[in-house]
């Protein structure tokens, strides 16, 4: 099953992974350098490309492990009803002030591009799903079934 993503966001992976590869080839320049100045068992510095090189492997195999990708397009999006790529309003009962939710993908989880950054996975995103503005919804959190409430529902605007 394709993950879902925003096409911007599909802009900025692609961007930030070329970055990546690009840090990655000077870091392996960087470990042939530390390579040719002898004794690999007391060099700090090439122990340190190494490491930054594993590191840079894992965030490029992380970001790559939810491919296939399901490009989603503004005029994809739906206002209607909650779903992929609404910003959702939502106010919690008992409080004075609604908070912003952004129904997202896991890319743009890990990306850190929106505040409140909700998987449609989640089991949040779950229960507030294919909602309309001013209907509610109760959640159990922590043993207690809290009562929320949908004020507005927008499409998520273009980076």
């Amino acid at each position: 099953m394709a993950t879902l993503i925003l096409k911007d966001t599909h802009r900025i992976l692609i961007e930030k992974i070329e970055a990546l590869n690009k840090e990655k080839r000077e870091t392996s320049l960087r470990i042939r350098e530390a390579a040719d100045q002898g004794d690999l068992k007391e060099n700090a510095e090439y122990h340190a490309a190494r490491e930054h090189q594993s590191l840079l492997v894992y965030k490029i195999q992380l970001m790559q492990s939810h491919a296939p990708f399901k490009m989603i397009g503004d005029n994809d999006i739906d206002n209607e009803n909650v779903g992929f790529g609404n910003k959702v309003t939502i106010l919690e009962e008992g409080k004075d002030k609604a908070e912003d939710y952004y129904i997202l993908g896991p890319i743009e989880s890990e990306l850190d591009l929106y505040p409140l950054a909700v998987t449609y996975k989640s089991p949040f995103a779950r229960a507030i799903i294919g909602k309309k503005v001013n209907e509610d919804f109760t959640l159990e959190i922590q043993g207690n079934d809290i009562k929320f409430t949908i004020t507005a529902i927008d499409k998520i605007p273009a980076e």
